[in-house]
């Protein structure tokens, strides 16, 4: 039976503790005077106990049932008797599998003990380290690594510290720095400081430290690849795309440098040639599922919509990207004016990226085929099936009811919410704006004051609050600070821009206002910012400028009401079309 179990149990740590603990430092046998029996080099072992091999086979089981808790617990029991380096290292290798770090590090304190010298149990322990944040650390074990095995993966711990904020990239790169002086020939090390000062935007050292690796390895190919990234974040794309094309070539089998200048090309909108990319790439890769998506969305976005519903179809084929492929096969269908269609792949959108947009475009067709109340019956049904999506499902409602001129029951639904969930922000927000559709500034005011105290950086709301108090009342000295802040938090908003122009214009300083308003414009012709842009100009003499800014609003929104009041209420007849102009 002991033999059969030896047999059956063949894990590395267990071949040879099944006869016996072995001495990894033993000398071979030199006494040749039984040499027909007797190996040249003999193996020394150490007898093992019964209740030590029980147990280490119970583990072994235990193990192979996939019952990890109880195999560690006999490994780590082990480990702290017999002291043995193998029996430690696949102790630390199961405790670190099942994300034990305390008892990982309890077993990899052994394993070091027990072998000071092996590079495994250095390697363990640098991959410990850096999970654990112990940078300075793994950097120690790494270097140990490097010495008993001549392995170098510094690139790694840098590429570790992405996320890590530049107080913990910064100390590393020195001792970076220092371990080049000791061993300057090592080219991951330079490449390891490439990375980190790419992290640290230290392009131009970045570049240099990328070049000195290459020189040391020409073959080093993540050295390479990461070079194209460089250049690409240097903002010098086309060097990045032709290196890129070069290891294409050198590489046709490697995906990642494919996909690199396929998306590089994306970047520059070279439509045709990302497209032919992409399409090289599925051919290459017909069963990656990201790739055929990708095709499928540039062949959406260049018109090709046929090609994409093929792909669209595939990916669901595939059981791939479901929620992706429903809501583009939605869109094209919807192009189509195939609603049935269109609304059937939207309904089938679940949480993610697009659900709400998918759903909101599906409840306006179900709206325009079977009647308000049959679309605001598809969002109850939503919501109770996703009860996490209540706030912007019963936002989609809202719109609709606001589109039929039932703004009442828009409001009445939103008390409804609100009384249950009254910290939501968005629906805070919304109300507000509904508010003000209903002339009850009242409301708006006190939502918009409440919002703003539960969340004081909330752009919108001090914006929407400073306009409306300068638009709608004198109280513009109030509004001028709420949209000063407003601004300093989204500085290159138009409609922020627009407010802060229209309160200086409402308070009658017109020098500071027309620029604010002519920005603003620049950035976004909308309707609205249209209206006050051209009456500012009007006022201040320049009537032919004032009418192509209204007419170019009026071309973007033709039933622009603020725009036709604006007009009416400086006695303007309608503005001539829009030219095409520089805005």
């Amino acid at each position: 039976m002991t033999l059969r179990l030896i047999a059956f149990f063949t894990a590395a740590s267990l071949i040879s503790g099944c006869a016996g603990f072995q001495s990894r430092s033993a000398e071979p046998q030199t006494d040749n005077s039984n040499a027909s029996a007797t190996p040249s080099a003999v193996e020394d072992y150490r007898p093992i106990p019964a209740d030590t091999l029980y147990s280490l086979l119970v583990a072994e089981v235990a193990g192979q049932r996939q019952r990890y808790d109880i195999s560690l617990y006999h490994y780590m029991t082990q480990a702290r008797k017999t002291r043995d380096p193998e029996i430690a290292e696949r102790t630390a290798r199961i405790a670190q599998y099942v994300g034990s770090a305390e008892l990982t590090q309890e077993a990899l304190d052994i394993w070091l003990q027990t072998e000071p010298e092996s590079p495994g149990a250095h390697q363990t322990a640098a991959q410990l380290a850096l999970e654990t944040g112990q940078y300075e650390l793994a950097l120690q074990h790494m270097e140990k690594v490097l010495q008993l095995s001549g392995i170098s993966q510094f690139d790694y711990l840098a590429a570790s510290v992405v996320r890590q904020p530049d107080s913990v990239k910064q100390p590393l790169l020195q001792q970076l720095e220092q371990l080049s002086q000791r061993y300057p020939q090592d080219a991951n090390l330079y490449q390891a400081r490439s990375i980190l000062e790419q992290q640290l935007k230290r392009y131009d050292p970045a570049l240099q430290h990328n070049d000195r690796a290459l020189e040391l390895n020409q073959e080093f190919l993540s050295a390479r690849i990461q070079r194209a990234r460089l250049l690409a974040e240097m903002g010098r794309d086309d060097d990045a795309i032709e290196w890129l094309q070069t290891l294409e070539q050198q590489h046709p089998d490697h995906k990642g440098i494919a996909i690199l200048r396929a998306r590089l090309l994306l970047k520059q909108r070279r439509m045709q040639d990302a497209l032919l990319a992409f399409n090289q790439l599925h051919q290459n890769f017909p069963r990656d599922m990201a790739v055929l998506l990708s095709l499928a969305l540039l062949e959406e976005e260049v018109g090709q919509s046929s090609q994409a519903a093929l792909h669209f179809e595939s990916l669901l084929a595939n059981g791939s990207h479901q929620n992706e492929a429903h809501f583009y096969l939605g869109q094209i269908a919807d192009e189509q004016q195939d609603n049935e269609t269109a609304i059937e792949h939207f309904r089938q959108v679940g949480a993610g990226r697009e659900f709400l947009a998918a759903h909101l475009r599906a409840a306006e067709l179900i709206n325009q085929q079977q009647g308000l109340q049959a679309a605001r019956d598809y969002l109850n049904q939503l919501r109770a099936q996703f009860p996490q999506q209540t706030s912007p499902l019963t936002r989609i409602e809202v719109e609709l009811l606001s589109k039929a001129d039932m703004k009442h029951s828009a409001m009445e639904l939103l008390n409804q919410a609100l009384g249950v969930v009254p910290h939501d922000h968005d629906l805070l927000y919304t109300r507000a704006m509904l508010a003000e559709q209903l002339d009850d500034l009242q409301q708006l005011e006190t939502d918009l004051r409440y919002l703003i105290s539960l969340k004081p950086d909330h752009a919108e709301a001090l914006n929407a609050l400073g306009y409306t108090l300068a638009d709608r009342t004198d109280r513009w000295q109030e509004a001028l600070p709420l949209v000063e802040k407003a601004l300093s938090l989204s500085p290159d908003n138009p409609a922020i821009i627009d407010s802060l122009g229209w309160i200086y214009f409402r308070a009658g300083k017109i020098e500071k206002a027309l620029p604010l308003l002519k920005q603003a414009f620049d950035i976004l012709a909308d309707h609205e910012i249209a209206a006050h842009y051209g009456e500012i100009l009007w006022i201040s003499g320049d009537k032919n400028q004032a009418r192509d800014v209204w007419a170019s609003g009026l071309e973007n929104n033709p039933d622009s009401d603020v725009i036709h009041r604006t007009m009416d209420r400086l006695n303007v007849d309608n503005p001539p079309q829009a030219d095409s102009h520089d805005k």
